[in-house]
């Protein structure tokens, strides 16, 4: 939040010079140069107004002069911090997209939220490496259960000082699976993802939005605190529809936020 300007209170003190009255002309020397020092106080006062107000209406000037992509970006960079979390992280998810284990749909229920942290803290080193080359952060995590329990999932949106070109570029290295590109896990002591941490992701999902600055991920382990090695292998994994939740509750992140986002943007003044 930013403070207002502070007031400079200026008073002029007289001070007794004995009982012999001063000179007419000494005193009316002393007022004329006591309004003069105010006047140039004044003076110096308005022009740093000036230029503070015009420091100020400028910058939306320069805005509103800026390509419409870049003008979005703007807003999405500040606007993300009026959306409700439910809004982005719902309690309950119903999932539309069918599991391979028994082809049936899948709720999740939200068991934490964490406190927002810098990209460095939530992502392995070459994903924050990758995105060191612009401002990154916050992050901001949750994580989810399936309804029976045996599935967790550290779910988050990274937000990025990224300009169009560069969200391009950046969509373009997390397009397709990369191991070296990871999110890191999150526990909640208490939940089933209390033993869930990074040694238990089996599963992981991270895209850049190509119109937005911003990076869904997901990554997804079991309750139990298996180990990722101790999986018997690609064919289990993708039976237990581990890569598939990834994908579908990252997504679902990134979906709900820019979805919201656009209907601010539609609704602004």
């Amino acid at each position: 939040m930013r403070e207002g300007p502070g007031r400079a209170e200026w008073r002029l003190v007289e001070a007794a010079a004995g009982s012999r009255p001063r000179p007419l002309g000494r005193t009316r020397s002393a007022a004329a140069a006591a309004l003069f020092v105010l006047g140039l106080a004044a003076t110096g006062g308005a022009f740093v107004g000036l230029e503070q107000a015009t420091a100020r209406s400028v910058e939306p000037l320069r805005e509103a002069a800026a390509p419409a992509d870049v003008q979005r970006f703007a807003f999405d960079r500040a606007a993300w911090r009026a959306v409700a979390i439910d809004d982005v992280f719902p309690p309950v998810y119903h999932t539309l997209a069918k599991q391979p284990m028994d082809g049936a749909v899948r709720d999740y229920t939200r068991i934490g939220v964490a406190v927002a942290a810098d990209c460095r803290t939530a992502f392995d080193p070459d994903l924050a490496r990758l995105l060191s080359a612009y401002p990154c952060g916050p992050v901001l995590r949750v994580d989810y259960t399936d309804a029976t329990r045996t599935m967790v999932a550290t779910v988050g949106l990274a937000v990025l000082g990224t300009g169009p070109a560069d969200e391009l570029d950046l969509n373009a290295a997390t397009l397709g699976h990369h191991d070296d590109l990871r999110p890191r896990a999150v526990a909640f002591p208490g939940t089933p993802a209390a033993g869930f941490g990074d040694a238990q992701r089996v599963a992981f999902r991270v895209l850049a939005a190509p119109d937005a600055p911003f990076v869904r991920f997901a990554a997804v382990g079991f309750s139990d605190g298996r180990p990722a090695t101790a999986d018997p292998g690609r064919d289990a994994l993708s039976l237990s529809g581990a890569e598939d939740t990834a994908t579908d509750l990252g997504d679902m992140a990134g979906t709900r936020l820019q979805l919201t986002l656009a209907d601010l943007w539609a609704r602004r003044s």
